[in-house]
């Protein structure tokens, strides 16, 4: 026997590009579309028992409407919103300043040692979305949970899992978690069993 737990990041949002950490924006029309679809083919390959997923709206809309239409538990957790981009959070790139750009391209290459100004910084990011997993996987009384959340929490998981260093800055960068993929871990059912990663950012054909 073995558990199933799925990382699935929220859809498209209703907004121009940007960093949309903390800021609670909405998923747009498509993204809705986009997120329903792939949460139903999940459903469809293996039964979902329980729902958890970020407070932030743009994972909490649809949390609660499949928790209710499949009839299972949710459970939100905030410790599963993406990470605080502070003076950069939810601001257009096309209203960035050259200095806001330097400062983002600091970040980028090492996330570790620059923090975003008033933001949050990766250690705390990291311990903080660590935590929620470990409540998650101990979590024994469901097969399978879905897990709603961010592109930025789930590889921070990723690289838990795997013992990477969560400070690459590849990690980030060159690791692609699209809108509305799935990664899935499979757990085995007996004390020291490590999970296991069997795929990662799988994207639902429509």
């Amino acid at each position: 026997m073995k558990r199933m737990i799925t990382l699935m990041r929220h859809g498209w949002v209703d907004g121009p590009a940007a960093l949309y950490g903390h800021t609670d924006i909405s998923l747009s029309s498509d993204g809705e579309n986009q997120l329903r679809t792939a949460i139903n083919r999940v459903h469809e390959r293996h039964p979902i028992n329980r729902i958890v997923c970020s407070p932030l709206v743009r994972c909490a809309q649809l949390a609660n409407e499949f928790a209710t239409a499949l009839d299972v538990p949710l459970e939100v957790m905030s410790d599963l919103k993406e990470i605080h981009f502070g003076e950069w959070d939810g601001i257009p790139f096309d209203n960035f300043s050259e200095e806001q750009w330097r400062s983002l391209a600091s970040f980028w290459e090492a996330p570790i040692n620059a923090r975003p100004p008033q933001g949050e910084s990766l250690q705390i990011f990291a311990t903080r979305v660590i935590h929620s997993w470990q409540h998650i996987q101990n979590e024994h009384s469901a097969p399978h949970q879905l897990v709603l959340c961010h592109g930025g929490v789930i590889r921070i998981i990723i690289a838990h899992l795997l013992n990477l260093d969560w400070a690459n800055p590849a990690l980030f960068r060159q690791l692609t978690i699209d809108y509305a993929s799935h990664t899935l871990i499979e757990i085995p059912d007996h004390p020291d069993a490590l999970p296991v990663i069997r795929h990662i950012g799988e994207a639902i054909q429509a």
